[in-house]
């Protein structure tokens, strides 16, 4: 039987085999209530956006546990930068952390750094919420998390392309994620946000390309069903559609359509 808090790298890897990606929501309200309305759907994980999202850091571990509750996975995006917030998220009980604006090998490094324990990584050790929530002691936990705890960059400039082959060849690192709007906007010079341009799209397929050779995991953000059709095409393992504000909005608008039916 398969363990809670190993359950989504497990079932990565198995979608990865199968070449069919596994799908994500995105939570940008920092709402239990709403977060678990999201885990109901019919998504495979949750994903809190802690960088562009509303909440603090008492509400992203209410919300993971209201995830949880819901049997769906918890995952989680961290601010620009701060990485302290990564094994605190961990801690608490997310089972993989997306970080953002992650240039270079040297930023990896630091993000596999907070996310990984030693050989790997330099986390600390303290999961005593996260064997809470998924029912195990620590020894277990401590055993396991390297494996079980997934960590992706940010591939979202042009510097990230760049630089994509070694990001990829750190250790510890088990993937990258793609950030289409901001990738675009650095493609575009910042001249406006193009994602079905040739470009764009050319860069985002290289970037599930080069994961898949570097045998690491690819994901990536999807603003419509649409998008998410097309990124499945390029191979993608994870990809995170819509949001809460987006679902919430497309419902009113269907019941206001089904009521003038």
């Amino acid at each position: 039987m398969t363990e809670p808090f190993t359950s989504f790298s497990l079932a990565l890897a198995r979608a990865k085999a199968e070449g069919q990606p596994l799908f994500s929501a995105w939570s940008l309200f920092a709402d239990v209530l709403v977060a678990r309305a999201v885990a109901s759907g019919p998504f495979d994980a949750v994903l809190i956006d802690a960088q562009h999202g509303h909440m603090d850091f008492a509400a992203a571990q209410a919300m993971t546990a209201a995830i949880h509750q819901a049997d769906k996975v918890p995952l989680l995006r961290i601010p620009v930068g701060d990485f302290a917030f990564v094994s605190r998220a961990l801690d608490f009980g997310v089972q993989g952390i997306v970080a953002p604006m992650i240039n270079t090998a040297a930023e990896a490094q630091a993000l596999v750094n907070a996310a990984k324990y030693t050989p790997v990584g330099e986390r600390s050790f303290g999961p005593f919420g996260a064997c809470s929530l998924y029912g195990t002691d620590a020894a277990n936990y401590a055993a396991k998390a390297n494996g079980a705890c997934l960590v992706f960059a940010m591939v979202e400039t042009e510097r990230a392309l760049d630089n994509l082959d070694d990001i990829l060849a750190v250790e510890g690192l088990d993937g990258v994620f793609v950030g289409p709007a901001d990738l675009s906007l650095t493609l575009m010079k910042g001249e406006r946000v193009d994602m079905d341009c040739e470009m764009s799209n050319k860069a985002y397929k290289l970037v599930a390309d080069k994961a898949a050779e570097a045998g690491k995991f690819s994901g990536i953000y999807a603003f419509s069903v649409a998008y998410a059709k097309r990124y499945a095409g390029f191979g993608f393992n994870l990809i995170a559609v819509g949001s809460d504000s987006g679902y919430l909005a497309a419902g009113m608008q269907q019941v206001a359509a089904d009521l003038k039916g």
